[in-house]
This record gives structure tokens, C-alpha cells and sequence, in this order.
């Protein structure tokens, strides 16, 4: 299952003001395959140390596994499909939309004023893939129906879709994304992270077991088309990308072919990059947690100058209104 978290502020700085909580700029941390809440703490108190409150998602095994055969896809939305057709028919291929839909929930009713996503490993970009769908997607409109959740119809509400683009200042992309191109070894090699199976979880059942039955020919062409995805992404969102050069889940050249790529549709101003030489896959805070801290703060500086003319490109291209 999903994690959704809200992680609270250091007391010595918490106001007992809900109201002026919620005026925060706030961070969506989306923790890696096999992360627990609390190893994302550190980077929750780094965040409430600027003055930002933060919010965890983590995407379960399973629909981890999901994403690598079938992301989000402009087509499942014909003219003679329902309005509230998943794209796929089981709930770990449709959990990760269903984690990004709260999430914008979330964070139109908390009445957030400015938010960023700050993504771990592939986990975290499968989790983006969805929310720039939903953001920016020319069908996104009926994909957010979401008639699976537990809530009733008063609960739905009507989202501010151009709201919430221009309150989207910035990507975090730490150790992210992951290489792996289909190869068989490389995904077992990342599912070997996660936790063993227990008398509760049979051994056919764990995720490592279960990427034995992946088609490889699938799982390769879907690699390919999210790598693009990421490649080509036309939102003019600031990036800065956290990596490192001993990291073998996140090469340092692959991700480099991928910034210069995002610097060409971009431009260099609102792509950034910083390289590690020894840190490991997603524990570049914990090696070196001033240098981290002090990136963050002139990344998200800088994406707050930006603020103004970051979604007027979009302003006419997107249904403004969609229901979640």
C-alpha cells in the first residue's frame, strides 16, 4: 500500500496558527523503492529549517513493478471509453495515478501558496511521470475522475488545474531517474532493497519474485518511452538534478545526456545539476548534508524569482477545471 504522510514541523518553530501552516510553500517528498517515512525525515526538518512544510508520498512495491510496464497514456481516453477509465485494470497499475490525485487534492485544500516535488530514484519519477499528466496532459481532464476512491461524491471537489500549475515552482530530481533499460538484472538488482517476505507475505507474493514474470520486450519499450517522457517534457518547470558519479542504479552519463537534453528545451538557467563523486544512491544528504542543504536553499531561491511567468504558455492550451 501507499504511504501519505504529513510530516510535522520542529515544535520549536510549529505555530499553533493552522491558518498561517498552511501559507507555508511546501515540498512533496517522494521517497525511493523500499523508503520508509522516517528516512525521509532528515530531509523534512532540512525543508522546515527554510521555512517549508513538507508532505511524504511513497509509492508500494507493487505499483512500482506496475510502472514499469505501463505509465500514463494520452490514448486511453477515446471518444467511446468512459470518462473514468484507469489505465489499467488492476489497483497496483492504478495506484500511482491515484497517489498523484491526492496529492493535488491535498494540496488545493490545504490552500497551498507555492510547492515543489523533491523525487527519489525511479519510484519518485513514476510518481511525477503522473503528476505532470495530470498537470500538464492534453486528455488529463477525464483521467482525474477517480471512481475508485473511497470517498463519496461529496467529498469530490473541483480543482483549480491552472491554479495549481502556477503554484508548481520547481523539481527536485535526486538520484533520479534510475537506468535500467529493461535489463532484467538491474531491476532485481533494486527490488533486493526491499523488505523480505514474512509468514504474511509468501514468497510468490514478494515484488522481487514477481519481476521474474515481467516481459522483457514490455518492460524495455516502456522504459524507452518514459526516458523520452522525461527527455522531451515541454513544462517549463525549473529542475535541478542531485547525482552522483559511483551511483550504478543512476549513472552519472546517462543522466548527463538527459540534463543537456532538458538544458535544450529548457535552457540552462532553469536546468541545474550537482555531482557528487562519492556518494551513494540516494544518500547524498547524509554525506554531505551542509553542501545539500545549501543547494536546496538557492535552488528553491531561485525558483521563487521565477514566479509570474513560469504556466502563462498554458494558460490557454488546458482545460482550466477537472474534477478529482
Amino acid at each position: 500500500m501507499a504511504m501519505m504522510v504529513r510530516m510535522t514541523m520542529n515544535p520549536r518553530t510549529r505555530s499553533t496558527n493552522t491558518t498561517n501552516n498552511n501559507k507555508r510553500p511546501a515540498v512533496v517528498l517522494v521517497g525511493w523503492l523500499g523508503c520508509r517515512p522516517r528516512h525521509l525525515r532528515r530531509y523534512s526538518q532540512m525543508y522546515d529549517s527554510i521555512g517549508w512544510g513538507s508532505l511524504v508520498r511513497i509509492g508500494s512495491p507493487k505499483s512500482v513493478i506496475a510502472a514499469m510496464t505501463e505509465g500514463p497514456c494520452a490514448d486511453s481516453d477515446s471518444d467511446d471509453q468512459s470518462t473514468t477509465t484507469t489505465t489499467t485494470a488492476t489497483t497496483q497499475s492504478s495506484e500511482m495515478k491515484h497517489l498523484a490525485i491526492h496529492t493535488l487534492r491535498e494540496l488545493h485544500n490545504n490552500q497551498t501558496p507555492y510547492f515543489i516535488f523533491h523525487v527519489f530514484s525511479n519510484n519518485g519519477c513514476f510518481f511525477w511521470e503522473w503528476i505532470r499528466f495530470l498537470l500538464f496532459g492534453q486528455q488529463h481532464s477525464s483521467l482525474l475522475s477517480d471512481d475508485d476512491d473511497d470517498d463519496d461524491d461529496e467529498s469530490s471537489i473541483m480543482i483549480d488545474l491552472r491554479n495549481l500549475r502556477q503554484k508548481l515552482v520547481g523539481v527536485i530530481f535526486d538520484s533520479a531517474p534510475a537506468y535500467y533499460d529493461g535489463d532484467a538484472k538491474i531491476v532485481r538488482s533494486a527490488f533486493r532493497y526491499v523488505v523480505s517476505p514474512t509468514k504474511n507475505n509468501e514468497q510468490n507474493n514478494h515484488p522481487l519474485e514477481i519481476t521474474n514474470s515481467l516481459n522483457a520486450n514490455v518492460v524495455k519499450q516502456r522504459f524507452r518511452d518514459f526516458w523520452s517522457g522525461l527527455c522531451q517534457d515541454p513544462s517549463n518547470i525549473p529542475q535541478l538534478y542531485v547525482y552522483s558519479q559511483c551511483d550504478k542504479l543512476a549513472p552519472a552519463d546517462q543522466l548527463e545526456e538527459l540534463i543537456e537534453c532538458r538544458e535544450e528545451i529548457l535552457g540552462e538557467g532553469n536546468v541545474w545539476r550537482h555531482l557528487f563523486l562519492d556518494s551513494e544512491h540516494c544518500s547524498h544528504l547524509l554525506k554531505y548534508p551542509n553542501e545539500y542543504d545549501g543547494l536546496v536553499r538557492q535552488f528553491l531561491s531561485f525558483c521563487m524569482s521565477q514566479i509570474g511567468g513560469m504556466c502563462d504558455d498554458y494558460e490557454n492550451d488546458f482545460p482550466v477545471r477537472a474534477r478529482l
